[in-house]
């Protein structure tokens, strides 16, 4: 189930001075399902760093660094959730060129989603990269993806925005929607994805505006549902 709402785009991405501290069993139990991951998968995970938001308005989110581990966690057993409260929170834009809203396929290597289209770029937000002050840049989050997933480069973006909150009430991600606006054509996207070579996505579609409800009625089991709810609030 997801809860959409309105975000400013002027609102902040704040990194809080709050650590998550477990107790000693809760801790014994998160490293026991860890460790039940990596032998249901078969390997060893990295136990990253997440950003996971504690407080949210309209205009700010403040949020403090937990371990990947902890989202495996609660995954693995969703009752932690009122214990670790682990909310991850994500960029998903919604970018436009001079003919249409730009779609991707998800290749069938990506761990989640696989073969579905979405709006791009997307991505989770790199908690290595904090300004002064705690702030967490999510406008320079989503354009590196864009770069890293499509290879458009910044300069060909003429803009960008955050428009709305998109909350993943089952899974708690927190999805941040982002408008991007360009002035490439359709054409040179699809070129520069090519050359680029990513491994994201297979392929992309640029569905012109006027197409783009029946676009998601045609698609209708295989668009990721965080884009169906960014679409309803794009801006106009």
């Amino acid at each position: 189930m997801l809860k959409v709402t309105d975000f400013s785009s002027s609102a902040v991405v704040r990194l809080s001075d709050s650590a998550l501290v477990l107790p000693t069993a809760l801790n014994a139990e998160v490293d026991q399902l860890w460790q039940a991951e990596q032998t249901r998968r078969g390997k060893a995970l990295f136990n990253g760093k997440i950003f996971s938001a504690v407080e949210i308005t309209p205009d700010t989110i403040l949020g403090r660094i937990v371990e990947y581990r902890h989202l495996i966690a609660q995954r693995a057993k969703p009752e932690l959730f009122e214990a670790l409260n682990v909310r991850p929170v994500a960029v998903s834009g919604l970018f436009e060129c001079a003919k249409g809203v730009v779609f991707g396929r998800r290749s069938g290597t990506m761990t989640q989603d696989a073969g579905l289209w979405e709006l791009c770029p997307s991505g989770g937000l790199d908690t290595s990269k904090t300004a002064a002050g705690g702030k967490m840049d999510c406008c320079a989050q989503i354009l590196a993806e864009l770069h890293e997933e499509i290879g458009i480069i910044p300069d060909d973006v003429t803009e960008i925005r955050p428009f709305c909150l998109v909350d993943d009430l089952d899974s708690h991600v927190l999805d941040i929607g982002i408008a991007l606006t360009s002035r490439l054509s359709a054409d040179e996207v699809i070129a520069i994805h090519r050359a680029a070579a990513t491994k994201e996505y297979n392929e992309l579609l640029i569905v012109p505006h006027e197409e783009v409800a029946q676009f998601v009625e045609d698609k209708r089991g295989q668009l990721v549902v965080v884009s169906a709810a960014l679409l309803e609030r794009m801006p106009r």
